[in-house]
């Protein structure tokens, strides 16, 4: 038996014949394909330049710190701050 299910006067014709029972079981085997939700935005990938930025921030050194009861020279602070930024890149943290 073929049936045109194209008009909604249709299927409710065919679900009014149907008893309860039979319209449950029909319900139980229905899928719904629900949509997509566009409204969640994915953060992962800002919370973990974050995370690299606050960790970088945190680690870096700052010009007046003293090396052995000195100021630090511009190199060492440049190559200090290199490595630092090298680590952070490198992932060894996160």
């Amino acid at each position: 038996m073929s049936l045109n299910l194209n008009n909604i006067k249709d299927i409710e014709g065919v679900l009014s014949m149907l008893k309860p029972d039979q319209i449950t079981t029909l319900l139980g085997k229905v899928v719904i394909h629900k949509k997509p939700r566009f409204n969640n935005i994915d953060n992962s990938r800002r919370e973990y330049r974050l995370k690299v930025s606050d960790l970088y921030f945190s680690a870096e050194p700052k010009p007046h710190q003293l090396i052995n009861d000195r100021p630090m020279t511009p190199e060492e602070y440049s190559g200090h701050r290199q490595g630092v930024w090298e680590q952070i890149r490198s992932g060894v943290d996160l």
